[in-house]
């Protein structure tokens, strides 16, 4: 029952007074209150939603889904992935979900200038956190289990773009004249920058190629790619009854071809996502190009319009602010939406003049694009991610956990009067079930998660989208410390969306009266090997499964896929076994990954392994073991955006951090050698699935492990002692290795003296390390450390080392006299390195590293010749945080509205965050009489 409207205008007030973040932001210069929390104020006009678009026809459930993979075979399924290599169904197959990230810059009339809806508390920013998470988790979890994902706000986080138009430049056509002719509308290169009520997908044209039953006419879109990288790939097309819902796309990348069959008949006039590809820089129309075909199973036309690679920096401007400099999916949807071809009704339903009401448009422009793109039969939902904030100026205990609303006509008051579209509290329900088990089990068990509410939230109103079931979700508190700490790492955004995808699979299956189906966990014992005669072997153990379902169902068959070099991938070849075998050429290298698969959909893929193939009668000599295996809010780096008043934010960018690839950066250094190498992860080994025994030469890396994160256990420190006192030469790195076997017991201090003869001393470590010139790495001048800006991850603050009697020092930290490399000889030759081998910049560098050891294990004849010249750290490399970490300390701006929970971030007040690190070096006392004694022998 809605409530009377003198009740509605006393909250409204009240809320305006106690709810909005008191920095002079609350009311914008046109007298209008913003919608922070994205409360409706009573009696708001907005202009009405568009009405059906012209070529609406009802999705009847017999119709293809929008976007299905097709394998080299033909045959077609109902999925497009990111990564680009998804292909199979899943429990989502036939579903649409409207994915919100919330909030993100927009321009503000106060501050004459572009800001986030969210201020940095906790080094959290809603705006930018939310979108991380989703487009790194939850979209391609989504898209893995067959759903068609439309977000409201940009995909890729790729800042560069290109956009080739069906009448410009590197744009062709091959058949008949006949078979091509025009149409309108269609996409046109918009002004730059692009102004408010523009809206680019009436500017142009389109062309039209008539169908056949076989290809006899085709389209091609040839880019000149700004840089490599991986690139998400959209095209765009005019939809009609008339055109055929099995358009043939095909995408070359440098991995390959990719395949894929789009219903035209759906969804046209705006940007639709086919998969995640990596592309090399420059003009390669063989290796970058999309092209569309002419062959299909039903009579009709395929429309050419654009094709857009990459997610850009900001389009929309004025006379007022130029366009966002910044990665465009930062921007908040209300500049997306106009981006993808929304009219104004959409992303401007306060009006296209009225800048100062942009903030509130981006609330509405979130479910209005929702209701303008969605279909009548279409099987959607629209799902919103955000992090909420009590606004106290102490942390409270009680504003923690997770919330979800549904729309309902009553204030944020904690209660539920629900009044939306039917179906929005089932869903919403499933949600929180899932959370409240998953988080509980996997992360806190005393995670608190609040029953459903309704409010009269924007996002979910049924007059902005009417369409949909529609549900916000507040996974936790970014203003208090204990839930922000969650929200920084890794695997409570992982955990926390993939409880989203189940709840999700779950909602759909109980609707449909369907089984559940939950995909699987990706393997995480994994190794590639030569098995002889050019054959190589790649094997990995079933992922476990729980009983409470956290980690998905069991996986029935399996996806292997290859790449040249570790970055570009091809479709996989699928197989039902936990082997895989391919027969290649000598001195062919190879990488290898894996992804699980089950009726459910397809997992994430593996962590990469590679192989080297020997020349005939030889077999490898090193084999390259993947111990890397943390991934938390100490590999993120802090990000200085203090020109949006956001001081240094954390940034969780995942390719950043540890994506599972560094064994191609030992793979190659060793591969630029013409040495064999075979590939494992450390879990393959711990699972018998191959021993080192017969390797001249182990490189076993642990990146920024140690410290927070895994260092070697007792088994694996076993293994390494047995192959170095058998004679093996160990290659260890990693940055807190040596402090991590420092700290432990007895057993950890006698590897680190017996085996590497280092300990960890006080010293200042740098980002630039040099070969000492008393060791056997003289040639190494002057090189560079990754601090998280150069193509991986950050090395952080690594251990500093003091050589023990029978250890020499042969790498130190330019300029501070502290060593940072170990070499001894217990047994065989150990090199031991408190630095990521593979936080090398320079592959040169890496390479030269990588072959002065293999000569001095006796596997190449001679050292290389050393690099030239030496590397100066760039104006903008940054310090990494220390292993150790003081307490935040946060300033905000105290509040008065103490009295009640209220969720969606009502309170927010920003703030700014002031961060001291402390870099804690402790020493460690070591019984070594018997030790020396045994140094001395030698």
């Amino acid at each position: 029952m809605a409530l009377p409207a003198h009740v509605r205008a006393t909250a409204w007030v009240l809320f305006s007074l106690l709810c909005l973040p008191s920095t002079g932001q609350a009311q914008e210069e046109d007298g209008s209150f913003s919608q922070d929390c994205g409360l409706e104020p009573p009696g708001a006009v907005y202009v009405p939603l568009p009405g059906p678009r012209s070529h609406e026809t009802r999705w009847l459930p017999s119709e293809p889904p929008l976007v299905r993979r097709e394998d080299p075979q033909g045959s077609v399924s109902a999925l497009a992935g990111v990564p680009q290599t998804r292909i199979r169904t899943g429990a989502l197959s036939g579903k649409t979900i409207y994915l919100s990230p919330g909030h993100g810059f927009y321009r503000s009339s106060p501050l004459g200038r572009w800001a986030t809806q969210r201020g940095n508390t906790n080094d959290v920013v809603e705006d930018l956190v939310s979108i991380e998470t989703l487009n790194q988790y939850l979209l391609p979890m989504l898209m893995g289990a067959g759903a068609t994902v439309i977000p409201v706000r940009e995909a890729d986080l790729n800042p560069r773009m290109v956009i080739l138009d069906n009448a410009g430049t590197g744009y062709s056509e091959e058949g008949a004249v006949e078979l091509f002719s025009s149409a309108t509308p269609g996409w046109g290169p918009p002004p730059v920058p692009m102004g408010n009520a523009v809206q680019p997908f009436l500017l142009g044209d389109h062309r039209l190629m008539t169908a056949a039953p076989t290809a006899t006419a085709q389209a091609t879109w040839a880019p000149s790619i700004p840089a490599d990288g991986a690139y998400h790939v959209y095209v765009s097309y005019g939809a009609d009854p008339g055109r055929v819902s099995d358009a043939h796309y095909v995408v070359r990348h440098a991995g390959g071809e990719s395949h894929f069959r789009v219903n035209q008949r759906r969804h046209g006039g705006t940007w639709v996502l086919l998969g995640r590809f990596y592309f090399r820089a420059g003009l390669h129309p063989g290796t970058a190009a999309v092209v569309a075909l002419n062959d299909s199973a039903e009579s009709g036309t395929v429309s050419l319009d654009a094709v857009r690679i990459g997610g850009g920096t900001g389009t929309i401007g004025d006379g007022t602010l130029a366009p966002l400099p910044r990665p465009r999916f930062e921007e908040c949807a209300r500049y997306h939406t106009q981006f993808s071809g929304a009219p104004p009704p959409v992303f401007a339903p306060s009006g296209v003049n009225a800048l100062s009401n942009e903030r509130n448009d981006d609330v509405t422009s979130r479910p209005r694009f929702a209701a303008w793109l969605h279909e009548d039969g279409e099987d959607a939902v629209y799902v919103a991610w955000h992090t909420n904030a009590s606004g106290l100026s102490t942390p409270d205990d009680r504003f923690r956990g997770t919330e979800a609303y549904v729309y309902g006509p009553n204030p944020v008051d904690g209660t539920l009067n629900f009044t939306g579209v039917p179906g929005s509290d089932v869903l919403a329900r499933a949600l929180l079930d899932e959370l409240r088990q998953d988080i509980r089990n996997a992360i806190d068990p005393n995670w608190r998660v609040r029953s459903l509410r309704s409010a009269n939230l924007g996002e979910v109103n049924p007059a902005h989208n009417p369409e949909t079931p529609a549900v916000l979700v507040e996974v936790a508190y970014h203003d208090h410390p204990a839930d922000a700490a969650h929200l920084k790492q890794p695997e409570f955004r992982r955990v926390a969306a993939r409880a989203m995808l189940q709840g999700l699979i779950k909602y759909f299956a109980a609707r449909d009266g369907q089984p559940v189906h939950l995909p699987p966990e990706p393997p995480a014992a994994l190794v590639a090997r030569n098995a002889g005669g050019g054959r190589v072997e790649v094997a990995w153990t079933v992922p476990p499964v729980d009983a409470l379902d956290l980690g998905g169902h069991v996986a029935t068959r399996y996806r292997v896929y290859e790449s040249a070099d570790g970055l570009a991938w091809d479709g996989g070849s699928e197989v039902a076994s936990t082997t895989f075998s391919v027969t290649l050429p000598a001195g062919t290298t190879r990488y290898f990954r894996v992804a699980s698969l089950n009726e459910g959909g397809e997992s994430f893929p593996s962590d990469v392994v590679g192989v080297r193939v020997p020349e005939p009668g030889r077999g490898p000599e090193v084999l390259v073991v993947n111990g890397f295996r943390r991934l938390d809010a100490e590999l993120a780096r802090a990000e200085d955006l203090s020109a949006y008043a956001l001081g240094a934010p954390l940034r969780e960018l995942l390719e950043a951090m540890n994506d599972g690839t560094a064994l191609r950066r030992h793979g190659d250094a060793v591969a630029q050698h013409a040495v064999a190498f075979d590939g494992a992860t450390r879990e393959a080994l711990l699972a018998g699935l191959l021993t080192p025994g017969d390797y001249r030469v182990l490189d076993w890396f642990i990146g920024r492990g140690g410290g927070e994160g895994p260092g070697p256990n007792a088994a694996e420190q076993t293994l390494m002692s047995t192959f170095v006192m058998g004679g093996g030469n160990l290659l260890l790195s990693g940055s807190h290795v040596a402090s991590a076997l420092a700290v432990g017991g007895e057993a950890e201090r006698a590897f680190l003296t017996d085996i590497l003869h280092a300990l960890p001393a006080c010293g200042s470590p740098s980002l630039l390390v040099n070969g000492l010139s008393d060791g056997w790495l003289p040639g190494l001048s002057s090189s560079m450390l990754d601090d998280g800006l150069r193509g991986s991850f950050p090395v952080g603050t690594p251990d500093v080392l003091l050589p023990l009697p029978g250890g020499s020092p042969v790498l130190g930290y330019a300029g501070t006299g502290s060593v940072a490399g170990v070499a001894s000889a217990p047994g065989g030759q150990v090199l031991f390195l408190s630095v990521p081998f593979e936080g090398l910049v320079t592959s040169e560098r890496r390479a030269w590293l990588m072959g002065t050891f293999l000569a001095r294990a006796g596997v190449l004849a001679s050292p290389p010749a050393p690099p030239a010249g030496e590397e100066v750290l760039p104006p903008d490399a940054v310090a990494q945080r220390p292993s150790s970490l003081a307490p935040c300390s946060v300033d905000r701006i105290p509040e008065s509205y103490e009295n009640a929970e209220t969720g969606c971030g009502c309170r927010a007040s920003g703030g700014s965050a002031s961060v001291a690190w402390l870099l804690l070096m402790s020493t460690v006392q070591l019984r070594r009489t018997r030790r020396r004694s045994r140094f001395t022998e030698r």
